[in-house]
């Protein structure tokens, strides 16, 4: 990520993140951190915030480089998701990436299991997906490169965990210099 580059996360815990990012990078511009309307507080110096609808961002096209989904793909089911990840592809500059991570699916049942229960919230079973399926709702939304990393070890307990960059390339006369 470059120091120019501007940064957007999701999620209730994105002022904190967005403030670590910021600082690790450096980052020239403020960071946007976006809540969901019933979460946390908006008190951060040095990260701009809002309360805002992941699926429905108050933000102009192509206004940010890079996007944060920490840990939410788990709470969306697939048409949900999507349609977050195609309001991301709006607001994302050509080239801006976004990068999700999330606990993964198993090849194991009992694993699953676990995770699932240890991961439900209010009674809701969450969505583990593996990288096909990450990246089939990336494609549907609209991303033509997606590929994933093997960013380990980011969790305690380890288990099985996915980490997805997802790059908006949109060509057009404009951008490839032919306009």
């Amino acid at each position: 990520m470059a120091p120019v580059e501007r940064l957007l996360v999701l999620g209730p815990d994105a002022v904190g993140m967005a403030t670590l990012i910021a600082a690790a990078a450096d980052l020239e511009q403020t960071p946007l951190a976006v809540i969901d309307d019933d979460q946390g507080p908006l008190d951060r110096a040095g990260v701009d915030t809002m309360h805002a609808q992941s699926h429905r961002l108050p933000l102009g096209d192509a206004s940010i480089d890079f996007a944060i989904l920490p840990h939410l793909l788990r709470r969306w089911d697939d048409e949900y998701a999507v349609l977050v990840l195609e309001e991301l592809w709006r607001v994302l500059a050509h080239n801006g990436v976004v990068v999700m991570w999330e606990i993964a699916a198993s090849r194991s049942d009992a694993v699953n299991a676990a995770w699932s229960l240890v991961l439900s919230r209010n009674g809701r079973t969450p969505a583990l997906r593996n990288f096909g399926q990450v990246g089939q709702l990336a494609y549907d939304a609209g991303f033509a490169w997606v590929q994933t990393l093997p960013l380990r070890p980011f969790l305690f307990p380890p288990g099985p965990r996915l980490t997805v960059l997802a790059r908006k390339e949109h060509y057009t006369p404009e951008n490839i210099g032919r306009g």
